[in-house]
């Protein structure tokens, strides 16, 4: 009990210091600040019994056996008179619409609020996904009002949302999506509390919506399915793969040998391909115009396969280089409606929908090329580190985000000794030459 009680004193202390927008306090203050909550502490040794009423009243009585606690008792009684401070500590925390607890955020409507992110997000987010947070917000602000102040809403709000959708029909994946936008890294209340419109501390749009076992089962089966052996032969064998143009040609072969994104492919410069070590690479960033990436772990150099220098990639980008062309890939576009990727997409998609007419149903396209990448690196035995960091994938155990170091695309290329193969393992075995690309 006693902890419990000194616990919530500290509480309201700290809760009051920040209220107050007390940043730093000096040596002087610290030590009286300790020295009357340490008081405070040896006052309550003084009691001797402690009795409830029905009605809720407490009653103490206090035992003094000499002059020192004589002087303890009125010391703190005088400390209480005049510190309000050490009187915050017994009192309730301020509520949520008490000047106190709003003095240092600026009032702004959910309406306002609203407008504002979305204004952030106009210059730098693609229309459609622009569209889709527009959406997810204005869903927010339909169902608790644009006149609510915003400091004012709590996570319970969040919950009756989330609750209103769920009833309403939404799945798991649209509620999720919704969080992610809501209360997500670089979300709506993330900005809120970064721009001083909200409290800091526990996101309140966060943390409410998960896939439960059976519905994460239940997605992997939808998700993309990898191609086997049999399939990526029939995608690039010469004949039909000659169906595709020149660069949709390039952009598919690097979407099996690096295991890229269609839209780390789309958005690539022509100075993203460099040497390092000796070693042609491709580098994914987010450093060019309109470039973007996933996550802070996309941002990645992959070697370029052996498989791909012998088809000529390295010729390839010096013909682009000669004609001064900037982006590795013109025909998709920078401010491409649906991001840089769309058009490299929709070109292998067609190319699929012809070569793979008859082949079992499932879910399939430019992304399972990754899927497949990764696959076949696990079976060649690259260790899961490596793939992670060839391919961009961030591993959960927090051991390797804290401990691990990056690998020398060496490394990534060749691999960790004779039994730790990397990157050059690969042998899709193609019947593809310089000719047929």
């Amino acid at each position: 009990m006693r902890a419990v009680w000194l616990t919530a004193g500290y509480a309201r202390l700290f809760t009051l210091l920040r209220d107050q927008r007390v940043d730093k306090l000096g040596k002087k203050e610290a030590d009286e600040l300790v020295a009357r909550l340490t008081a405070s502490k040896d006052l309550r040794d003084l009691t001797l019994h402690r009795s409830r009423a029905p009605d809720g009243t407490v009653t103490e009585r206090w035992q003094m056996d000499d002059e020192k606690d004589v002087q303890l008792f009125r010391s703190m009684q005088e400390i209480y008179a005049k510190d309000p401070l050490l009187e915050a500590v017994h009192t309730p925390f301020p509520s949520r619409s008490s000047p106190v607890a709003k003095a240092a955020l600026e009032p702004l409507t959910l309406g306002k609020a609203r407008d504002a992110w979305l204004a952030t997000l106009k210059a730098s987010t693609l229309p459609k996904t622009y569209t889709i947070k527009k959406t997810a917000i204005e869903s927010l602000v339909r169902f608790l009002g644009d006149k609510t102040q915003l400091a004012t809403i709590h996570r319970s709000d969040l919950a009756r949302w989330y609750q209103h959708m769920r009833q309403e029909g939404a799945s798991t994946p649209t509620l999720t999506n919704k969080q992610s936008y809501a209360g997500g890294k670089g979300g709506f209340f993330d900005w809120a509390m970064a721009s001083g419109y909200y409290p800091k501390g526990d996101n309140p749009a966060a943390g409410h919506v998960s896939y439960s076992t059976r519905e994460k089962r239940s997605r992997r089966k939808l998700g993309f399915k990898a191609y086997d052996r049999e399939q990526i032969q029939a995608l690039f064998a010469p004949e039909a793969f000659g169906h595709l143009s020149h660069a949709a040609r390039w952009a598919a072969l690097l979407g099996l040998y690096t295991g890229a994104r269609a839209s780390e492919v789309g958005q690539l410069l022509v100075s993203d391909v460099i040497e390092e070590e000796g070693i042609l690479c491709i580098r994914i960033s987010d450093e060019g115009p309109h470039q973007k990436v996933k996550t802070d772990v996309s941002l990645r150099t992959v070697p370029v396969h052996p498989d791909l220098l012998a088809l000529g990639f390295k010729e390839w980008v010096n013909s682009l280089k000669a004609k001064g062309s900037k982006r590795l890939f013109p025909a998709a576009k920078a401010d491409a409606k649906n991001g840089q990727g769309n058009w490299i997409s929709k070109a292998f998609s067609r190319h699929l929908a012809v070569v793979g007419k008859g082949w079992p149903e499932a879910k399939r396209g430019f992304h399972s090329l990754r899927k497949t990448f990764i696959q076949e690196l696990q079976g060649a035995g690259v260790v899961s580190e490596l793939r992670a960091q060839i391919v961009g994938h961030e591993l959960d155990d927090e051991h390797h985000g804290t401990y691990s170091r990056d690998f020398t695309v060496g490394e990534k290329l060749n691999g960790l000794g004779s039994h730790s193969p990397g990157l050059a393992i690969l042998r899709y075995q193609l019947e593809l030459s310089k000719k047929h690309v």
